[in-house]
């Protein structure tokens, strides 16, 4: 998947680890701040996952730019996922999908105009979704877990081999976004909830 020279992403990405979590927040009030930060190992907070509208998100640096797209564009009872991925200009960068049943799935694809990317789990349940590219060579590794379990609260530790582009990088955070998207599409199919 080349391509890091012609589309230039953020220094964001090119980091080997990321954090992705749900900010804290009070179980007794409406919370309306970032759905998610970005950070990195350290516990540094390197950026912020916003809703812009229904199942629409936006990651943006501590500076406040947007880095990332991430929309929802395929949804209802019987829909199967289907994501628009964007840079921080608005320009399409790719797309995502899940092929099966979404309380069923265990493979999340994502198409760019220069290669492709699939995001596996051994189990329905599994905490652990394996990254590899088009040529299934592994670059990566997202682990899921609760941190919160009052709440439920998610955290998502992101895993990229030291051969993965800075595109590969780009996606695969962009493919954990749509993993929460659809945790978040599972138990509010309406997007009602904060």
């Amino acid at each position: 998947m080349g391509g890091d020279e012609a589309s230039p992403v953020h220094e964001l990405f090119t980091l080997g680890t990321l954090i992705l979590s749900e900010p804290k927040r009070s179980v007794l009030r409406r919370y309306r701040g970032p759905k998610m930060q970005v950070g990195g190992e350290d516990g540094s907070v390197l950026a912020h996952l916003h809703e812009r509208g229904t199942f629409a998100y936006v990651l943006q640096d501590v500076g406040g730019r947007p880095v990332l797209g991430v929309d929802l564009v395929s949804q209802g009872a019987f829909a199967r996922p289907r994501f628009r991925l964007t840079d921080g200009e608005g320009r399409p960068i790719g797309e995502a999908h899940a092929p099966g049943r979404i309380n069923r799935t265990r493979l999340l694809d994502i198409r760019t105009g220069s290669g492709a990317l699939r995001l596996t789990r051994n189990a329905v349940m599994g905490r652990t979704w394996f990254v590899q590219d088009q040529l299934d060579r592994a670059v990566g590794r997202v682990t899921v877990s609760t941190w919160r379990p009052l709440d439920g609260l998610q955290q998502y530790r992101v895993e990229l081999d030291r051969r993965a582009g800075n595109e590969q990088r780009r996606l695969v955070v962009a493919a954990t976004v749509c993993l929460q998207v659809l945790r978040r599409w599972t138990t509010d199919p309406q997007g009602t909830s904060a």
